[in-house]
């Protein structure tokens, strides 16, 4: 009897132990003054956000100032910045962006594709990118891929709008991302939750009109941040 208590015992902790390892680096961002949360695994990336950079060890180990941070959050709108490091000096970053936006529209989510795929493509205009998509999991996010050349970054972007705020989710990397890279985006997008406030209401239930869409544009977050390797 002692024998199989002793055997259960050994199990039930290498299974706790099991999902100690699993769960690494697995806790979920919820991003303050937002409707949303994400994850970014810390594990593998650098993740600051408005509320986590006061005293936080890691901009230590980065050699980066809390004002310098505060910085490139603030001065770019972003409620997170996150960055991938590589042994080689390449790197990936994140920007997660949000800001007020008054055209009408509530949540894209509510549209039909068709619309978003316009919508995408007036966003690709503005910025002179060539390819662009709509990108769906419970929500519809706007696709951008181009190549910045003032920045001399290639760029993947997701945007979309929801309870009237637009959220752009900017990766950005000095060289083309590689399938691996693909894989570890579109695990972060899928990943995003928010919390939708149904009882807003759309200006154009059915369908998006020229003038929403101009005016949606109009105030988009689009485009680089400034990243911190000129700091590092």
């Amino acid at each position: 009897m002692k024998q199989r208590k002793f055997i259960l015992t050994t199990a039930i902790c290498c299974l706790l132990m099991l999902f100690s390892i699993i769960t690494v680096g697995a806790e979920t961002c919820h991003l303050g003054d937002t409707d949303m949360s994400i994850h970014v695994d810390d594990s593998s990336w650098y993740v600051f956000t408005r509320d986590n950079i006061k005293n936080n060890s890691e901009l230590d180990e980065l050699d980066i100032s809390y004002d310098s941070m505060y910085d490139i959050l603030y001065n770019n709108e972003a409620y997170m910045y996150a960055i991938l490091l590589y042994d080689d000096g390449e790197y990936v970053e994140l920007f997660v962006r949000k800001r007020a936006i008054d055209s009408g529209m509530a949540n894209l989510s509510n549209y039909s594709e068709k619309d978003a795929l316009e919508l995408a493509k007036g966003l690709a205009k503005r910025v002179n990118a060539e390819e662009y998509s709509v990108y769906e999991n419970q929500y519809k996010f706007a696709k951008l891929e181009y190549v910045d050349s003032n920045l001399g970054y290639y760029m993947c972007e997701f945007f979309t709008v929801v309870n009237k705020d637009n959220y752009t989710f900017t990766f950005q990397s000095t060289s083309p991302f590689v399938d691996t890279e693909y894989e570890e985006i579109e695990s972060i997008i899928d990943s995003i939750q928010f919390d939708v406030d149904t009882s807003l209401k759309e200006k154009k239930s059915s369908f998006l009109g020229d003038n929403v869409i101009e005016a949606t544009i109009r105030g988009a977050i689009i485009g680089g941040g400034a990243s911190i390797i000129a700091l590092l």
